[in-house]
């Protein structure tokens, strides 16, 4: 059970960057934001125990704990972009710049 501590946690700082600098919801209410991120969070964590069952029996705590984590974790931003979209809010990527005026 403790080892579910760690993709938990890796998902609320990779969530922390994705949504909170990279991208910019364009649209949608507060409830459809806070529904998106959660159900961010529930793709996340199945995919992390799908991964697990995969990979966990042969592989030691590499396939038990490390990739199951990485590989969800690199895809976060853009199973957001899905999951938001599937819950009616637009997410646009962020580009950060400096302004030659």
């Amino acid at each position: 059970m403790v080892e579910w501590l760690i993709p938990i946690s890796v998902y609320w700082v990779m969530a922390a960057v994705f949504f909170g600098g990279m991208y910019d919801a364009d649209n949608g209410s507060g409830v459809q934001q806070m529904l998106g991120l959660l159900l961010t969070f529930a793709v996340f964590l199945l995919s992390f125990w799908v991964l697990r069952l995969a990979l966990g029996g042969f592989m030691g705590p590499l396939g038990r704990i490390i990739l199951p984590t990485v590989i969800p974790a690199m895809l976060t931003g853009r199973l957001g972009q899905i999951v938001f979209k599937l819950v009616g809010v637009n997410m646009k990527r962020v580009i950060f710049g400096a302004d030659a005026h």
